[in-house]
């Protein structure tokens, strides 16, 4: 495990750039702002086999924006402190206590779904509330209200929301590839697959090791069974790519299902048309179909990126950190007095038709989605890649109700 703060690096990188005579292309990450720092837990997956570091790069950037737009919290910078998981409950657990050892007032869960579960009852019963965009296991968001809060919904978001869509296409049969961890097993088993039967939709895992994938045999695995849907549930970025370019290389004519993918779009040019993807929030592709006020959002979130030089890692695992973070932010401004685990957690229990950064309106009230306290939200957004690599969302309102109590 390594633990980073974030600002740190940024401050290190600019002297170093300025020694040598360079320029920065944007202003410290930490604004300019004095006072003692805002400190901010973030868990982000970004080592180890299964590591995606878009989760962090976008925090990073969250953490500019935050101190050089938004003024910080109470005129005071933000300070990321930043844990690395790396696919194991060991690390978790010792990242869990390192952050009650710290005191930090709250946990951004930058979308690890390998070290969640095991750092859940250390931080409750701290009482350190878990905060995030989404998760990736439902260990946080099940957990006694008020021990998390999810932006975009619970795990089951993404379950019901892909077969939902698939089924509103009139699809049957889906064969789709996901990363193989003992989590993946219990979502494809314990959601998709029973989520599906009730729609009317047959879905299948192909489980895959993501460090040594042989994209061809994967392409041929899902075709095998002959599925009117295939593709991805959840890989790495380079892993949708490599998969969805074997699927088409091998003349597989169905329907393509890349979940919150987004790389591949850029990389495989018009053969990346006409497939699914289900981001959970407004992503840069779907720019020139969003509201007015989500282009200035994308344009914000690619102003950040740049900041920190992460300008060509605009996914959307980075836009959920960024994304999220800025509406923890948000929040936390509007506490009164010190901040500190209780008075975050009573902020956010406050929260209540609040419109998220790239996202739907939300409350933070426990009854969003039967079973799931820590969830905030029952909508989801879904979108056809175009023939010019843009996001068309599929139903003209973009989010739409979920209905989770048809299924549950």
């Amino acid at each position: 495990m390594k633990k980073t703060i974030a600002a740190a690096v940024a401050v290190t990188t600019a002297l170093a750039l300025a020694a040598c005579g360079g320029d920065t292309k944007a202003s410290s990450s930490d604004g300019g702002l004095t006072g003692e720092p805002v400190v901010l837990g973030v868990q982000s997956l970004d080592t180890g086999p299964v590591a995606y570091p878009q989760n962090t790069y976008g925090a990073k950037a969250a953490e500019w924006y935050i101190n050089n737009k938004l003024g910080g919290i109470g005129g005071r910078p933000v300070k990321l402190d930043i844990c690395s998981g790396d696919g194991t409950p060991e690390t978790g657990v010792k990242c869990a206590n390192d952050f009650v050892a710290a005191d930090v007032p709250v946990v951004f869960d930058a979308y690890d779904g390998t070290s969640m579960g095991a750092m859940t009852p250390i931080l409750k019963s701290a009482g350190i509330p878990i905060v995030g965009t989404l998760a990736g296991q439902a260990v946080a968001e099940g957990a006694q209200y008020p021990a998390a809060f999810y932006f975009s919904g619970p795990l089951e978001t993404s379950a019901l929301g892909m077969v939902k869509i698939l089924s509103r296409l009139g699809k049957k049969k889906a064969s789709l590839a996901v990363t193989d961890a003992p989590s993946s097993h219990g979502y494809v088993d314990d959601l998709v697959k029973p989520m599906g039967q009730k729609l009317g939709i047959a879905v299948d895992g192909v489980y895959v090791k993501v460090d040594n994938i042989n994209f061809q045999v994967v392409a041929a695995t899902e075709m095998s069974s002959k599925p009117d849907v295939a593709g991805v549930i959840a890989l790495p970025e380079d892993g949708c790519t490599g998969l969805i370019r074997a699927l088409r290389q091998s003349g597989y004519g169905g329907t393509v299902f890349a979940g919150s993918c987004s790389q591949f779009i850029d990389e495989l040019g018009e053969e990346a048309a006409g497939a699914i993807v289900q981001p959970r929030l407004w992503v840069p592709a779907s720019r020139e179909h969003a509201p007015a006020e989500v282009q200035k959002q994308l344009d914000e979130f690619e102003e950040a990126m740049e900041a920190v030089d992460y300008e060509k890692e605009q996914s959307a695992r980075s836009l959920y950190s960024f994304a999220g973070l800025i509406n923890l932010a948000k929040v936390v401004q509007g506490v009164k007095g010190e901040i500190t685990n209780k008075s975050v957690s009573a902020a956010m229990q406050q929260v209540k038709d609040f419109q998220t950064y790239l996202g739907p309106k939300v409350t933070c009230d426990g009854k969003q989605w039967p079973g799931r306290p820590g969830a905030c939200s029952d909508q989801g957004i879904f979108f056809e890649v175009q023939k010019d690599g843009s996001l068309k969302p599929i139903d003209g309102r973009g989010y739409i109700d979920l209905e989770p109590e048809a299924v549950s």
